[in-house]
């Protein structure tokens, strides 16, 4: 039975008509027809384990196609201009079905007046679209989806890809957090639904909107007891993931100026979101440098750090780890390794180990596109 992995409800400003599903490093965008132009409407989105059941009414069908993945990363907004908040969808360079349902917007009441105009536009009933996806099959090319920044007219030697199923991956599987609770409401004889009503939830509500209802909820409360600024409560209203980062504010109060607290807010939010999707087991952690052009939020590189003597920072480079060489003078040592990005922290970036499935597409691309000695360039 198909199973829902993660979701994404966001606002989106469409104009002209036309609204962009746009997949991270790949260019096979989808637009959507919508029936209203220059207005807000309303955008779920949903990853999904395999092909869902159809929504039923009142969602009107208006696409059903696959498409390349990309990254993994997709985003929702209007043609005209940028996208808002990034789902992650499943393993990047997988093929995906998507389908795309609608819900039309309300039509406005008849009215005489000034006021009656705002008051019938600000309670009108907004246009939904549900956005689906569900992983197919891996299609990783390292020719195609993993060439070197520099390969200078290298030919690649031909090496058979991995193939991975999305299982493997922790960005394709179900919340560890909707699991555990499950185990833990069975072992109490308690139901999902149950358990929901009980906190005086809608009982069908899917799990990834679930801490967004309680954190808003519970958010003027919380507001209250701890004397946290009306601006945070804002942000955190929008982006419930900044719940969890409310012990960071002090060290962000003075630097959140009020022009970019918007901005702050959705990269913080996009960061955190990230980290919860691609180390689920909160694996070790640990800073490297990556030798790549652009390195992004779950991509698999090789990693490098120096390392000091009596290294006491816990266990890097656990995937392929390799000492490069030593400083004689310093005693330290230049070690890489296989890691996977969860994101930036200062000039370098914070990783964990690459995953079986993640490594096996690097090994794969290095065996691909490894140059003989006499061509590589020099130094």
């Amino acid at each position: 039975m198909a199973r829902l992995v993660r979701g994404l409800d966001d606002e989106v400003y469409v104009q002209f008509g036309e609204l962009a599903v746009f997949f991270e490093g790949n260019e096979g965008d989808i637009l959507l027809e919508t029936a209203h132009e220059d207005d807000l409407a309303l955008i779920r989105l949903e990853a999904w384990d395999s092909a869902p059941p159809a929504p039923g009414d009142p969602w009107t069908p208006v696409e059903d196609t696959t498409v390349e993945g990309g990254t993994g990363w997709v985003t929702v907004g209007s043609v005209a201009e940028e996208a808002t908040r990034s789902m992650a969808i499943g393993p990047p360079h997988f093929l995906y079905g998507v389908t795309a349902h609608t819900q039309e917007a309300g039509e406005l009441p008849e009215y005489t007046t000034e006021e009656e105009f705002q008051r019938a536009w600000d309670d009108r009933r907004l246009a939904r679209w549900l956005i689906r996806f569900w992983p197919i099959r891996d299609v990783f090319d390292p020719v195609r989806h993993a060439r070197p920044d520099h390969a200078g007219g290298r030919e690649p030697t031909p090496v058979e890809p991995p193939v991975s199923e999305a299982a493997e991956w922790s960005v394709g599987q179900v919340a560890r957090r909707e699991t555990a609770l499950l185990e833990h409401l069975a072992g109490g004889g308690m139901t999902m639904a149950g358990y929901l009503a009980e906190q005086g939830l809608d009982p069908g509500l899917p799990f990834d909107r679930v801490v967004a209802a309680m954190v808003r909820r519970e958010l003027p409360a919380m507001v209250e007891r701890q004397g946290l600024p009306d601006w945070w409560a804002e942000l955190v209203g929008r982006y419930p993931e900044l719940a969890q980062a409310q012990y960071r504010l002090p060290e962000f109060d003075d630097e959140w100026a009020p022009e970019r607290r918007g901005e702050l807010a959705h990269a913080l939010a996009t960061r955190l979101r990230a980290e919860e999707v691609l180390n689920p087991d909160r694996r070790a952690t640990f800073t490297a440098q990556i030798r790549a052009y652009s390195p992004r939020a779950g991509g698999t590189y090789r990693g490098w750090r120096w390392e000091e003597p009596h290294h006491t920072g816990g266990p890097t480079f656990g995937v392929d780890r390799q000492v490069v060489c030593g400083d004689t003078m310093s005693g330290a040592v230049l070690v890489t390794g296989i890691v996977t990005v969860l994101g930036t922290e200062g000039r370098k970036f914070l990783v964990r180990d690459a995953e079986p499935a993640e490594a096996a597409r690097l090994r794969c691309a290095e065996a691909t596109w490894a140059a003989p000695p006499h061509l590589l360039p020099p130094g």
